[in-house]
Order: C-alpha cells, then structure tokens, then sequence
C-alpha cells in the first residue's frame, strides 16, 4: 500500500547527470539527451553540498531518508565517499538513512574501502545496484554496454567489506531487476543467482533485499500497461513472490507505478499529485526542484546556492503549483503525467498547502 512519508518527504541530490551507461529504459541517456535537465550536465560542487546540508539543519530540516543520485550515476563523482560522508555526519538524527544507486561499474574494491572507511556507521546506508540481467547477454542488450561481470565484482568486494565490518551493521544491499522487454525471460535466474551471493557474502552483517520493478513509461503514457502486464507474467511464471528475512528479502511492485496510465485513465476528478509534496530534488547544480519525474526541469524553484530550502519548498510557486492541483489544474510537465502511485497524499499535507497559500495571499 503507498503511504505518505514524515517531515519533508524524500530528498534526492544529483551528484551527476551524467551516466556511463545507455539504458533503454532511460530515456535521456539511452536517446542520448544533449541536455538531461534542460541545463548542460555537470557534477555537484562539494562546497555546494555543504552549504546545501548546512541549510537544511539551520532550518530542522528532516526527511525519510537522503538519496544521492537522480539521473546520472553518482559514482561518475570522484567525491562520492566524501559526499556520503559528509550526509551522514551532518544529517544524523534528520534522516532514517542514506541511499545512493549506482551501476557499480565505477564501484571499485578501492573505492569500497574509502566509502566503509568515511562513512558515518551511525547512519545507516543503502547502496542500491542498477543490473537488470541475469546474463551478460542480456546486460548488453538492456543497459547499452557490457558490464556484468565487473558489475558483479565491485558488488562482491563491497559485500566482502561488509561482512569484515564490526557492529552496527548498517551497511545494506539491494540488487534491482527492472523487468522490460529483453530481459523478462531471465527474472527467475536473477532470483537464484543473488539468493545465493547474498546469502554467502556477509549474511547478517547488514539486510539485503533483491527488488523487481516494474518500468515506468513515460508517466503513465501509452505502452505502461503492456509493461505492467509483462511484469504480472514474469512474476507469474517464476513465482517470485515477496519474502522477508532477516537478512535477506525478495521485494515485488505491488503498486502501480502510475496513478493513471493507458489502462487506467480514471473516469472521476484526478487528485492532487503526492510527488509535489514529497519528492524534493537538488539537480547537480544547486537548483530545487518540486518532483523526481519532472526531468525537463519545469517545475524549478530556484537555486539553493541563493536561497535557503524552506524558503524555496514553502514559498509562493510551490504554493501555487500544489493549489492547482487540489483544484484539479494539471498544466505543463504534470498535464502529460498520471502522477506518481507510490505514495498518497495525507489530508493535513493538503491543508497545510491551502493555509501557506492564505499565508501568502494567494
């Protein structure tokens, strides 16, 4: 069931936008988008993301958690372990934990050893790994590149790490499966292979998960529900169903990526969309913007490196863009989206919107 987070929502920051793979499920890169956001890629300053995390605990800022990546992957910044390091630090008690997502292709047994050495061990931290093939056949088919079996490497030598870690064991894993033509056939062999290393590798020094996803299209636009239905048989015909463990779990999407899609166009009033209240997004150069699907950048409050969150987050175009939507306005980036389905909007989020825009004079 979709819940609405506490605090502020999710916050994503963009180390990079740039990626050194072309999946086909990504459409700026895979299309190979001169620009990702509408403004030409770059890499997060880290002197900008410290002032970005000081802001944020002046202002008592908390969210979910913290996740370091949006459409680039953030292990193409040289200063990742320094920008794990730094959130865990100055975010203690302000978020649940840190995440990054990563290809792991640039995830070196070298690079592991700095991020075990740096990060904050109070702090927990997910590290998510993009493969979406069980073999390197398929890997090269689905993420534009061959890369597998370095891929698997770097993941093994971070599980290694791990597992020589001593208490807390806040260090977990995930290994993702998108299913999308190409690779749907290998779902039941990604199950086997991962139950097995993650079960061999540092059982117990940390949770792991294996999660198969369901791939968004477009924001619900036509071809979501030939996926979804490629999703249901893949799920099906493997019999991957959810198990919880101890230390390892088996997620499924048990929702719909997408409030409405080509199947679901929805007859009623569409509601107000969740995501411009819960997922903030810091692009890799300082500017905030309202929603994780907005990848044209419409939706952009202005820059963290002249204006503090709150300022931005609480002020009158966020405002007006959240009373449009409880009016039933859907204009621009959000008139061509089903609005996103994985969390739901909680009636006193809606009525701190109205009261901040009489607040405002809207």
């Amino acid at each position: 069931m979709a819940t609405s987070p506490s605090h502020l929502g999710v916050l994503q920051i963009e180390p990079t936008d740039h990626c050194n793979l072309a999946c086909r499920m990504c459409a700026p890169h895979a299309e190979r988008w001169d620009t990702v956001h509408g403004v030409p890629k770059g890499y997060l300053d880290p002197a900008l993301f410290e002032r970005i995390l000081e802001g944020l605990v002046a202002e008592d800022c908390r969210f979910d958690h913290l996740i370091l990546q949006w459409l680039g992957d953030p292990s193409l910044h040289p200063g990742l372990e320094d920008l794990v390091a730094s959130a865990g630090r100055m975010l203690r008690g302000r978020v649940d934990y840190l995440r990054f997502d990563t290809n792991a292709l640039l995830l070196t047994p070298e690079r592991v050893a700095r991020l075990v050495a740096r990060r904050d061990p109070e702090v927990p931290l997910l590290v998510v790994f993009t493969l979406d093939a069980a073999t390197a056949e398929t890997y090269t088919r689905v993420k534009g590149r061959d890369g597998l079996i370095r891929a698997r490497r770097h993941i093994r030598a971070l599980l290694a790490a791990r597992g020589a870690m001593p208490p807390p064991y806040n260090l977990h894993v995930q290994v993702q499966f998108v299913v999308q033509p190409g690779n749907a056939h290998e779902a039941g062999e990604f199950l086997r292979y991962w139950t097995d290393a993650l079960s061999c590798h540092g059982a117990g020094r940390g949770h792991a998960e294996i999660l198969f996803k369901r791939l968004s299209v477009g924001g619900g636009a036509a071809g979501q529900a030939e996926a979804d239905r490629l999703y249901d048989e893949a799920m099906a015909r493997f019999g991957i169903v959810p198990v919880e463990g101890d230390a390892l779990s088996v997620r499924v999407s048990a929702d719909r990526p997408w409030q409405r899609d080509d199947a679901h166009p929805g007859t009623e009033a569409r509601t107000a969309c969740p995501g411009l209240w819960y997922t903030p997004v810091v692009r890799q150069d300082g500017h905030l913007l309202m929603c994780c699907a907005d990848l044209r950048g419409e939706l952009d409050l202005g820059s963290l490196a002249e204006a503090s969150f709150r300022t931005l987050w609480e002020g009158e175009k966020a405002t007006r863009a959240r009373l449009a939507h409880l009016a039933g306005r859907f204009d621009g980036v959000c008139a061509g989206c089903g609005g996103i389905n994985w969390y739901t909007l909680a009636p006193e989020h809606a009525a701190a919107a109205r009261a901040r825009g009489v607040a405002l004079g809207i």
